[in-house]
């Protein structure tokens, strides 16, 4: 995580900090738009159209119907994932947000429109097949037909924006290029070439891959190198016809989950960041440009100051690159641990923070205070900050729940600190504060409309899961907080049923003494007495 404040002492910066830059220079963010749709992102927000049409129960039934006509078009229906209950639920949240109603989508998704459908083979005719399906949605949800119209133009033109920036991906001959699957491989060598500095083995791949070039593609490999100071790598790209200025998301690794793959930042901002002058050189002399969202990154106060004195509306624009997600330079101080560029901005906000959800847990993330207390004193909403070690914090804790912060029953505390995934360990005095601070040993990793499909559907409990981890002092954490051992999930299974599908090194013996010590043994479910225990796939 970067904290340390960039300063103004080399040339380059100089140069962009000087008077004569006009207040056109330091606005344009062009360089960012990664779709390009002049109408906008957000044409009905501060409206009252959310609220007209129904609110989210006619949102969600046209969802519903929608994602009903693409689970029956064999054209499109390969297109989206084989599950398609998240896809419902999230685009529930976004077509929300985007009608006009509350910022939720912003505050749980990542990566904008484009990032997701920039692989994805969307012809003029597979936009039409998916917009036929929105139309007759609305035609069964939505009453006014002044109100359709309306939505449908704003709808028929992003669809078309994005089959636009697709363009030319592939190319004759394979590999066909992908951010998933086979597609992806190719661009992982690639980006992992540019990280390596070998130049030769690249300049094959990209002979051997064209579409590796194509904006789709080339900013990760371009920050790969600016991150690893591989000018020579960084002056072939650019040779190339690769962007100077076109940004990318920064790994998990650098800006913590709270910001996974929404802090799109410039090469010029990838070099800056790792102190790659050469690299920098090579981006200034080839026209890359300086932005607000680099700066507060950065903690380059001179730059934004000058910035946010010129045009203060720039606190609270919108990142370009992540176009339907509310992304500010908010966050991406927040996410760059720069606590007194954050001050400089909410200074400059002139109004309250809309939501500052994301941004709460970033910071909160991080353990700072200071920015923590910044963002509610400017309005971030603390109740909605969800799961988060914040609960172990012995001063963040408090200030948090002071302002509403809590764990909800929705059962989601449990996938992050029950389960034995993404290389979790036991980790009793987690699950501790987070029963101290709501959630509920009888809690259920489901609820609600997320609940209708993979793992959220078996409703199980938390002693389901850390059974199945072999996690022995979270068992003890649980039962201790009234955790029922004959809990059953959707399929009539109890934790103990769930021990069998556990990973060779549980030690079962010592689980099954912690659920049903010896005089209750003989309380396993009749489903696990018989062999019929399920597979779970989790």
């Amino acid at each position: 995580m970067p904290k340390k404040q960039t300063t103004a002492g080399s040339a380059a910066t100089e140069a962009a900090c000087a008077p004569e830059t006009s207040a056109a220079d330091v606005t344009s963010l062009g360089h960012r738009s990664l779709l390009n749709h002049p109408p906008g992102f957000r044409p009905f927000r501060g409206t009252d159209l959310f609220e007209r049409i129904g609110g989210q129960p006619t949102v969600s039934r046209l969802v519903d119907l929608l994602y009903d006509a693409i689970e029956d078009d064999r054209q499109l229906r390969p297109l989206f994932p084989r599950d398609l209950a998240n896809g419902r639920s999230m685009q529930k949240l976004f077509f929300a947000e985007w009608l006009g109603g509350p910022a939720r989508y912003s505050e749980r998704a990542h990566a904008g429109l484009q990032q997701r459908h920039s692989d994805r083979p969307i012809t003029p005719e597979l936009a039409s097949r998916w917009l036929d399906h929105f139309r007759q949605a609305m035609e069964d949800t939505i009453a006014g037909e002044n109100d359709r119209r309306t939505i449908f133009a704003q709808v028929h033109s992003l669809a078309m924006a994005l089959h636009k920036a697709r363009g030319a991906v592939t190319h004759s001959g394979p590999p066909q290029l992908a951010w998933c699957g086979i597609g992806a491989r190719p661009v992982a060598r690639a980006t992992d070439l540019a990280r390596r500095g070998n130049v030769a083995a690249l300049s094959a791949a990209l002979a051997e891959a064209p579409g590796l070039l194509h904006p789709s593609f080339s900013p990760a490999i371009m920050q790969a190198a600016a991150l690893a100071g591989r000018a020579e790598i960084v002056r072939m790209l650019l040779e190339r016809g690769a962007g100077a200025d076109s940004p990318f998301f920064l790994p998990v690794g650098i800006t913590g989950q709270a910001f996974e793959r929404v802090i799109f930042v410039t090469p010029l901002c990838a070099a800056r960041m790792r102190n790659r002058a050469e690299v920098e050189s090579l981006l200034l002399g080839a026209g890359a440009h300086e932005d607000a969202f680099t700066s507060a990154f950065l903690g380059d106060l001179a730059t934004l100051t000058q910035m946010l004195a010129a045009a203060p509306s720039l606190a609270r624009t919108t990142d370009p690159a992540v176009d339907v997600l509310d992304i500010t330079p908010v966050e991406h101080a927040v996410a760059g641990g720069q606590a007194a560029a954050l001050r400089l901005i909410l200074d400059h906000l002139g109004q309250r923070l809309r939501g500052g959800v994301r941004a709460l847990r970033g910071a909160a993330a991080q353990g700072s205070l200071a920015m923590v207390d910044m963002l509610l004193a400017h309005g971030a909403d603390a109740a909605r900050i969800g799961v988060g070690r914040w609960v172990l914090h012995p001063r963040l804790a408090p200030l948090l729940a002071s302002h509403g912060a809590k764990i909800n029953s929705s059962g989601s505390w449990i996938g992050a600190s029950c389960t034995g995934n993404q290389g979790r360990r036991d980790d009793p005095e987690y699950v501790r504060a987070l029963l101290r601070h709501g959630a509920r040993a009888d809690d259920r990793r489901g609820g609600g409309e997320e609940g209708t499909a993979g793992v959220r559907a078996l409703g199980a409990t938390a002693l389901h899961y850390a059974a199945k981890a072999g996690f022995l002092k979270t068992i003890e954490v649980l039962i201790e907080h009234g955790a029922d051992p004959d809990a059953r999930d959707s399929r009539g299974r109890t934790p103990l049923d769930w021990l069998e599908e556990a990973a060779p090194s549980v030690s079962r013996a010592a689980v099954r003494n912690l659920i049903a010590p010896a005089p209750a043994a003989s309380s396993r479910s009749p489903l696990a007495e018989k062999g019929h225990v399920g597979s779970l796939r989790l």
